[in-house]
């Protein structure tokens, strides 16, 4: 896991702050944890769904052209405000960020059909996490549009995919065992209502920015110091 986020505000939580008070202390907590601890309280967790999406980000900036970077394994820092990092999946330099989500096929559907949609206030209602955090990277890495992705592969599309996974080679290679091994992995008709590959690209609105800066700001005081240990602590044995 990327240290930077230990302690910080991450663009994938920051829907945290803009919402009730009592969401936001929470979230401050934990972070003022990790603070303490110097290191990160989340662990890194696995499921399925997380690793479906992530293999599939390859296969997805294929698909998008030459003009995307493929950066999900990157976390960029706000230039004057230390407290706020973040990872976008894609980003095409000076212009736009872009955030994937490769959900399962009921939520696929909900979240494509708020693309479809092209109503950011829809976004900000139904799906405010993954409307702030497209916020969030954009400022961060200072374009001034966010582009929301929603992806799910056709079946005639699967094979290939299948095949991808059989073949991948890397120490993670473990995680994506699953996708050869399973025979009822998520996809759509080909010849049905949905498309594949689904972007909403808009400019984010000067008062988002805004808001959520001012936020950032008000809550970054309420973070407390990272510990810092003057000298070695000694290690002491347990008394019977």
């Amino acid at each position: 896991m990327n240290e930077i986020r230990n302690g910080n505000f991450t663009s994938s939580q920051i829907f945290r702050l803009c919402g009730t008070p009592s969401v936001a202390k929470t979230y401050i907590a934990k972070k003022n944890i990790e603070r303490r601890l110097n290191d990160s309280i989340e662990g890194e967790a696995y499921s399925q769904a997380m690793a479906w999406g992530n293999f599939l980000e390859q296969r997805v900036h294929d698909l998008l052209g030459f003009d995307y970077i493929l950066c999900s394994d990157e976390t960029d820092q706000h230039p004057t405000i230390k407290t706020w990092v973040g990872s976008k999946d894609f980003v095409v330099p000076g212009k736009r960020i872009s955030e994937l989500k490769c959900y399962q096929l009921e939520n696929f559907v909900l979240y494509t059909d708020a693309l479809i949609s092209r109503d950011i206030e829809l976004l900000k209602k139904e799906f405010t996490k993954e409307y702030w955090q497209g916020v969030s990277n954009a400022i961060i890495n200072q374009v001034p549009n966010a582009e929301l992705i929603s992806y799910c592969p056709f079946e005639s599309e699967l094979p290939e995919i299948v095949e991808m996974a059989r073949d991948y080679i890397g120490s993670d290679m473990w995680k994506y065992r699953f996708i050869y091994e399973n025979t009822s992995l998520p996809c759509i008709k080909n010849d049905g209502y949905y498309n594949n590959l689904n972007r909403f690209e808009f400019e984010v609105p000067k008062e988002d920015i805004e808001f959520l800066t001012n936020k950032v700001i008000e809550y970054s005081k309420q973070l407390t110091p990272f510990y810092e240990p003057t000298k070695p602590r000694e290690t002491k044995g347990i008394r019977a």
